[in-house]
């Protein structure tokens, strides 16, 4: 398969990061990150634990996210997320695990502006470039995603 066309070089890093970490096997494990490599992404990136039946539980929420969505993921399911944004990521992760393959997309959708006081203040509509990595657990199964995203500030919405 073909890699993801990616604009933004931190993803670039992080898929080249995951293809050196796979060698020559179909997917590399969960295990093979060390948090400390991992260190110039984890505000930007979520650890996403594949559950059967299309379940999929955030183990790492990243700290960015939490400040620029004012919610903390960890723990939580897709499914807490707003029915439109759960489905479009849905279709994402779905993707990734079937095809046990890294999945890049730039996508534009309206976003809640939390205020100081972690109320809903507003609605924006960003830009963001989102790249999905499948991560197996002893074998060829897609057992974690590991999602970096970053906000393309100057993007036309």
């Amino acid at each position: 398969m073909n890699q993801p066309d990616i604009t933004d070089k931190r993803l670039s890093r992080l898929l080249d990061f995951w293809v050196e970490k796979r060698g020559t096997r179909p997917l590399p494990e969960r295990s093979d990150f060390d948090p400390v490599r991992l260190k110039p992404w984890l505000g930007n990136l979520a650890l996403i634990e594949v559950g059967d039946g299309g379940q999929y539980r955030y183990r790492l929420y990243g700290t960015n996210f939490v400040f620029r969505f004012g919610v903390e993921m960890t723990g939580r399911t897709l499914d807490d997320l707003p029915p439109e944004q759960s489905a479009t990521i849905r279709q994402d992760y779905d993707a990734v695990v079937e095809r046990a393959w890294p999945l890049c997309r730039r996508y534009t959708s309206s976003f809640d502006i939390i205020d100081l006081n972690r109320r809903l203040d507003s609605q924006r509509l960003e830009t963001w470039e989102r790249l999905v990595l499948p991560l197996a657990n002893g074998g060829r199964t897609v057992a974690m995603l590991m999602v970096a995203a970053y906000h393309i500030p100057d993007a036309p919405s």
